[in-house]
């Protein structure tokens, strides 16, 4: 199991570094210089050669990009990831008043994944063939093929402005403050019904088909014909035996679930104006705010790989041919 763990983080590790350089490579190939424009209220304004000259030694922009990326890499090793081009605030500052609620908005929505597949690929794989199971897969597929952006602006329109039902946008009222903490709870909650809805909808539908193909597979193995010779239900076939098999994989396939959030959190938290991680990537591509993205680009695929990283493992935990392998 050791050398399983050494050899995943060593993999993980070298991965990490390659997609920091490639992005920090596409970053400075694409057009446009970095500090040629500041934010300044609504607008932009440019700053005067001298300032920019003035910057750019600061931000270490006139050395050569090797240069800039081993002072970026050595910087890290101590835990620091620059300074933000828009307000000269700590990379770290900014990521970290703004990643509590992307956390608590992919986590809802990979548990309500999992917690929801699992039952609906069931009562799918009982039956396999019925009505039931074709209006799932077609259901399933309607969903998967729904795009995100439009599904977060057709449920503003009918949810948040016609049936008035549930807020619009952001993640709290304007009078938040002043609410008792029961209902600041409840508030939060209903701003974060429909993106967590669009986080879920996508990958649940294609979770759900899985465990039903897994269920069937692992239904007519020999196991469930001796299970079903000794007089058990099918409900109880699947149960017992159906979910141990089918369950190996799921973890595997739980762990690349998480690269599909993330990216799904950028269009989610854009649309519902959530001050998340995602819409901090979005506002510093648009600021061409260097070390901003080039922390963004660590921590979301720090968090890919480590969850990829728990799925091996886990695999590798219940199935002793891959810690033999």
């Amino acid at each position: 199991m050791l050398r399983v763990l050494a050899r995943r983080l060593a993999t993980a590790a070298v991965t990490l570094l390659l997609v920091t350089l490639l992005v920090f490579g596409l970053i400075h190939l694409s057009p446009g210089e970095p500090l040629g424009e500041q934010q300044q209220g609504e607008g932009l304004r440019r700053i005067t050669p001298e300032a920019q000259a003035e910057l750019r030694a600061l931000y270490h922009l006139d050395r050569p990009l090797h240069e800039q990326y081993g002072r970026w890499l050595g910087d890290l090793l101590t835990g620091d990831l620059g300074r933000s081009f828009h307000d000269r605030r700590p990379v770290t500052t900014r990521i970290g008043e703004r990643i509590g609620v992307t956390v608590v908005l992919n986590g809802t929505a990979l548990a309500l994944m999992v917690l929801l597949a699992m039952p609906l690929g069931a009562l799918a794989a009982l039956r396999p063939g019925s009505a039931w199971d074709r209006w799932t897969a077609i259901g399933s597929y309607a969903l998967y093929a729904t795009p995100v952006f439009w599904a977060a602006l057709l449920l503003q329109i009918l949810v948040a402005v016609r049936l008035g039902w549930l807020p619009l946008a952001g993640v709290r009222s304007q009078d938040w403050e002043y609410l008792a903490p029961a209902a600041r709870l409840a508030d939060r909650a209903e701003h974060l019904v429909l993106p967590v809805l669009c986080l879920t909808y996508g990958g649940l539908a294609y979770l759900s088909r899985f465990v039903r193909a897994n269920l069937i597979d692992s239904a007519v193995a020999e196991s469930r014909r001796a299970a079903r010779a000794r007089g058990l239900s099918e409900l109880a076939v699947l149960y017992k035996h159906g979910f141990r098999q089918a369950g190996v994989p799921m973890l595997t396939l739980a762990g690349f679930l998480l690269p599909a959030l993330v990216s799904g959190s950028v269009i989610v938290e854009t649309v519902f104006a959530i001050p998340g991680i995602g819409r901090l990537f979005v506002e510093a591509a648009f600021e061409r705010d260097v070390p901003v993205l080039m922390g963004l680009t660590l921590l979301s695929g720090a968090a890919t790989l480590a969850g990829m990283l728990v799925a091996d493992l886990a695999y590798a935990f219940v199935d002793p041919r891959v810690r033999r392998g």
